[in-house]
């Protein structure tokens, strides 16, 4: 073989092996890329709400990669399918990306007391609802509240990729056909000309509801003219329950001597403090009791009073400590409506030979007639009388100018009412 044969061969030689070489170099590289690419996860699902994370997309570690897409206008709270591309060294993988939702809404329940065939919505007996997507709230099936009792209904709560949750809403159902009980209504009094306060000592009370609703009705009266007018009163509860009233207002040109009342209520609370009346921790009974006490005891009875206003009675009262039956009234009104008892007054009727005024008092709960006058036909005063205690030829009155909603005293508390110690046996 010639020398440059030789040559040739060696040449040969060489570049072969330089080519395989090369060869197996470029298969390692491929293998290698291979094997870096078998680590990217080329589907990977994530929650809604989830943030995206790039290492996720890998099984391990996969060295100079990163994120070729930007995922950052990606609102991961919505489902959706996206198709994102990642690079390694100096290659492309397309991967996809799925947000799904899967996670049911939660809730927590609101106990629920309602009137009967009164149910509420399901969006009002759940509360804190939590979910990413819109939620829809309904019962699970129709409650029927048309019965009183004890109940437990279902709330179902689906979100928009119809996950389910089902929340249990124990429910009170009041079966009310009661209508609210107006107390105080009686006839009233007033002034030409002047405002008319058609609320004071006017109460409500419901057996459900706490806070029944009271209207005035004064649509009929002319407050510039001197007549008689009739007012209604009506109360309705939440489960539109309704009981009314109609009393009478007269009213009159107001009379040249006149007090306003805070004047009177002043002097009432002095007397309390000046002669220690009763103490503040006493019950309303003894309270009243010791005013009408007071009363009897310390105001002389003449016979005679200026009767233009209750004010007046108990101005000239307070005053003189003198008067009669109408300054015995005015003055234990005074210092009742300052001690906070409710009261009214009673007017002998029919008149006999002359005219009679006393107080009605609510205890308790209950109207019982107090007089503290003095008077020649009976002895001492009159305290917590109910009305067959009465002597109602001298204490007789309209029975029909109090409605059934007065509850006055029907069963006579006299034996246990003690005149020397102000006291009385039970309360």
């Amino acid at each position: 073989m010639s020398k440059k044969s030789k040559i040739i061969n060696i040449v040969i030689i060489a570049a072969a092996g330089l080519l395989g070489l090369a060869l197996g170099v470029f298969l390692f590289i491929i293998g290698y890329m291979n094997m870096e690419r078998g680590r990217i996860i080329r589907h990977l699902t994530i929650e809604t709400g989830s943030p995206i994370i790039f290492e996720d997309f890998f099984a391990e570690p996969v060295p100079h990669s990163s994120m070729v897409t930007d995922v950052s206008s990606i609102d991961t709270t919505v489902p959706g399918t996206y198709q994102l591309r990642i690079k390694f060294w100096r290659f492309r993988q397309d991967v996809i990306l799925d947000i799904v939702d899967t996670t049911a809404p939660t809730a927590e329940a609101v106990p629920q007391t309602i009137y009967c065939n009164k149910l509420p919505s399901a969006s009002e007996v759940v509360t804190n609802v939590q979910d990413l997507s819109d939620v829809t709230i309904a019962y699970k099936t129709e409650p029927d509240v048309s019965v009183g009792g004890e109940y437990v209904f279902q709330v179902s709560l689906t979100d928009a990729s119809g996950n389910e949750t089902i929340v249990d809403v124990p429910f009170t159902v009041v079966d009310d056909h009661t209508a609210p009980l107006i107390y105080g209504a009686h006839d009233l009094e007033g002034f030409v000309g002047e405002n008319i306060s058609y609320l004071d000592g006017i109460t409500v009370s419901d057996n459900y509801d706490e806070n029944p609703v009271l209207t005035v009705d004064n649509s009929q009266v002319n407050n510039r003219i001197s007549s008689t007018f009739p007012v209604t009163y009506t109360a309705t509860d939440a489960n539109g329950n309704t009981s009314s009233v109609t009393v009478n207002i007269t009213l009159r040109v107001k009379p040249d001597r006149y007090y306003d009342p805070e004047i009177v209520y002043d002097m009432a609370r002095h007397a309390i403090e000046t002669y220690d009346i009763y103490e503040d921790d006493m019950t309303d009974v003894e309270k009243a009791f010791r005013i009408f006490n007071w009363c009897h005891t310390y105001i002389h009875y003449i016979g005679t009073s200026d009767k233009s206003d209750w004010t007046v009675g108990a101005f000239d009262g307070f005053s003189t400590m003198q008067g009669d039956c109408f300054t015995y009234y005015a003055v234990c009104r005074a210092l009742l409506d300052v001690t906070g008892i409710n009261n009214m007054l009673v007017e002998r009727y029919p008149i006999t030979w002359s005219p009679h005024y006393w107080n009605l008092v609510e205890l308790d709960g209950v109207w019982y007639h107090c007089d503290a006058c003095y008077a020649y036909y009976h002895e001492g005063y009159y305290f917590m009388y109910a009305y067959n205690d009465l002597n109602h030829s001298d204490h007789g009155y309209d029975v029909n100018a109090y409605g059934p909603e007065i509850n006055i005293a029907q069963e006579s508390m006299q034996s246990r009412v003690n005149y020397n110690t102000l006291e009385v046996e039970g309360f």
